[in-house]
């Protein structure tokens, strides 16, 4: 007697696998079908997520002098993280975008754009995240929050600022003083000489004043480099619920169309 050959037996399976497909090809025709409906539903059901993205710059402190970096606050990315999710903040951003502050808490978030350099000293580029159901809400709420840690951040730059300007106008005074005393005719040769001089030293250190303020203001103070602006986004992605929908349709029916038979045996076996 000859064993029986596998490859025969297999190629029989195959055929009534196809013959039970072809014959009863509707069943995978109506789950393609049934899953391509289901997954438009589905995808249509989806909630609407709005994204307002902001990125702000920290500043780097120096030294008075101006000639060394500092180490405080607006060095630190993480800061940017605390600052947004204190309560007290939150709260003002809510107030500002005209929500519950409810709709924004767990919804913010910062991270440092990539490409800086911390551990060089490097102030990085931070940006700030918020998430929401209304476009004015989230793109309100990230703008505040910005304007919030480039406030916070730059505590130590503003005093700067503030000192330098006071220099800048002590320094403008005294040349104007100077000059109307130079054009005031009643200076001897010798006076005028030494006035001048003194107005000169007082020029230069007015240049030096306006340079450290300009530092100060441009690169030590944080601001607010990009504005966010609202972004729609899905839940989830129509196509691909579609796609998973209408494949998981299909297979659903391939499964009925092989067991169609089998199954009908069963049930039709006498008890």
């Amino acid at each position: 007697m000859s064993a029986p050959d596998p490859d025969a037996e297999r190629e029989v399976d195959l055929r009534s696998y196809l013959s039970a497909l072809t014959l009863r090809w509707w069943l995978p025709a109506a789950g393609l079908a049934g899953g391509i409906v289901i997954g438009l539903l589905i995808s249509l059901g989806g909630r609407q997520v709005w994204t307002a993205n902001t990125t702000v710059y920290l500043g780097q402190p120096l030294s008075p002098t101006g000639s060394v970096q500092i180490q405080s606050d607006a060095t630190n990315p993480s800061e940017v993280g605390v600052i947004i999710h204190s309560e007290a903040n939150l709260r003002r951003a809510a107030r500002a975008a005209d929500m519950p502050v409810s709709k924004l808490r767990g919804h913010v978030s910062s991270r440092p754009v990539a490409g800086a350099l911390t551990k060089l000293g490097q102030t990085p580029f931070v940006q700030i995240t918020v998430t929401g159901s209304a476009p004015r809400h989230v793109q309100v709420a990230a703008n505040t929050l910005a304007q919030i840690v480039v406030t916070d951040a730059s505590t130590y730059a503003d005093k700067l600022i503030a000192s330098w300007q006071d220099q800048v106008s002590t320094y403008a005074q005294s040349l104007k003083t100077i000059d109307q005393q130079l054009n005031g005719g009643s200076l001897s040769a010798t006076d005028k000489l030494i006035v001048s001089i003194q107005r000169a030293q007082i020029a230069d250190q007015l240049t030096t004043a306006k340079q450290q303020l300009a530092v100060a203001q441009e690169v030590e103070r944080g601001k607010q480099k990009t504005f966010a602006a609202a972004t729609k986004t899905t839940a989830k992605s129509r196509r691909n619920t579609v796609i998973v929908a209408a494949l998981l349709g299909l297979l659903i029916g391939i499964f009925a169309a092989l067991l169609w038979e089998p199954l009908g045996r069963v049930v039709r076996r006498p008890s």
